[in-house]
């Protein structure tokens, strides 16, 4: 069984995937479910290639939610609000709304949406998100480390 987990399993709150392969029995994928649930989300794949794909989704992104934090934090230490305050709030801010993807019923765009209203200031900072082109930066990212991976193989 090939397996694949995130630096947050470190607190039981990350994600495994795996990929049983031709030589795994009913047993063995029972055995490493009941291993890895414990640790967080744990994934079944059906592909084995899609463990590099996930790899770039779920293995490197905790990199990328580190530096929102650390981003929302610098933002609100620039704004008067002491460090480990701001980082704490925008820490608990991502959990919260990572929460919110996973019970609610609704595209997390829609969610994004919802928290939008008219002239407000919500939507200034999305506006200004999507001007930088943070979407598009943030697949950039993904995509990239997902080609520089298959390179390297």
């Amino acid at each position: 069984m090939r397996t694949l987990p995130n630096t947050p399993v470190k607190i039981r709150s990350g994600v495994v995937v795996a990929y049983p392969g031709t030589h795994c029995t009913a047993e063995h994928t029972a055995l490493c479910k009941s291993l890895m649930e414990p640790l967080g989300l744990f994934s079944i794949l059906p592909t084995e290639n899609l463990i590099d794909v996930a790899s770039g989704l779920c293995g490197s992104s905790p990199a990328f939610m580190f530096m929102m934090v650390d981003a929302m934090a610098d933002a609100g230490v620039r704004m008067g609000l002491p460090r480990k305050v701001a980082a704490s709030l925008a820490a608990k801010t991502m959990e919260g709304s990572a929460k919110m993807v996973l019970e609610c019923d609704e595209h997390p765009l829609q969610l994004a949406n919802n928290v939008c209203s008219p002239g407000g200031t919500t939507i200034e900072g999305v506006y200004r998100l999507n001007r930088a082109g943070f979407k598009g930066t943030v697949m950039d990212a993904v995509i990239g480390l997902l080609r520089k991976l298959r390179v390297k193989r």
